[in-house]
């Protein structure tokens, strides 16, 4: 795990923040996804999130995020990943992931986002990012990840996932912390 963080920079990597909202348990819990309405991933199902606003903390971030994305605010917001994405051409990016749980508020659309529940055992990833399937179970497990991805120009995709312990995911988000 100390290999991710010694191979990233985040002071020169693009930083966002993605939040999927859970409720229930068991056979029973749902996953609140939103259709992507314009920009990065138009069309695609993802969880909620974006960038943090100068001086913004992640959290503060995510919460804000799910908040005017989807209107919903999570009384229980759990930093559970960090994905870290290289993509040839592009700035590399660290998306910090957060489940959201004992929500408050009505679900909305939003100018961005579409949002609907889906119950875990359909959730549509072949309508998702591509490298989604391969990180999501492990979020939806409950475990707690760093993962790494990097997709060539012709959408090639290398990846590693690998578990983090709570002073692992606090040491990279505390790299990224304004």
């Amino acid at each position: 795990m100390a290999s991710y963080a010694g191979q990233v920079d985040l002071a020169a990597t693009k930083l966002y923040t993605v939040i999927f909202p859970m409720e229930g348990d068991g056979a029973d819990r749902r996953l609140l996804l939103g259709l992507k309405k314009r920009g990065m991933g138009m069309g695609l199902w993802n969880g909620f999130g974006g960038k943090p606003e100068p001086g913004e903390t992640l959290d503060a971030c995510a919460r804000r995020e799910l908040q005017e994305e989807c209107g919903l605010r999570a009384r229980d917001l759990r930093y559970v990943g960090v994905l870290l994405m290289a993509c040839a051409g592009h700035r590399d990016m660290a998306i910090f992931v957060y489940t959201a749980h004992d929500l408050v508020g009505d679900v909305v659309e939003s100018d961005e986002m579409q949002p609907q529940w889906f119950p875990e055992a359909a959730v549509p990833y072949a309508s998702c990012h591509q490298e989604a399937p391969l990180w999501w179970p492990a979020m939806l497990d409950g475990e707690r990840f760093v993962a790494r991805f990097v997709f060539d120009d012709a959408d090639g995709i290398e990846h590693d996932i690998q578990r983090a312990d709570d002073a692992q995911l606090a040491g990279l988000l505390a790299l990224a912390q304004p």
